[in-house]
């Protein structure tokens, strides 16, 4: 029996954040390897305008993503909002 994807209130976040970010594969290749470890974690995109990046860092505070992924335009600006750089 093939067990379907499904998202609960107990499936952890991950993500990567960019703008424009339409044209990322991170969430393909990242949601595969999470699926193939059987782990309750879900990979998504999130477009956030260079204008929006403060209250997004709030809101992904919020929302309690486990880690995210940042790349253009923000790797440099969002240094000063980040709790661990790895």
């Amino acid at each position: 029996m093939v067990q379907q994807n499904r998202i609960t209130a107990q499936t952890k976040l991950l993500g990567i954040i960019g703008h424009p970010i339409h044209h990322s594969l991170s969430p393909v290749f990242q949601n595969a390897a999470l699926k193939a470890l059987n782990l309750d974690y879900v990979y998504l995109a999130f477009d956030i305008s260079p204008e929006k990046l403060m209250e997004a860092v709030q809101a992904l505070r919020i929302w309690r993503l486990r880690g995210i992924n940042v790349t253009v335009p923000h790797k440099e600006r969002i240094i000063q909002w980040l709790d661990k750089l790895d």
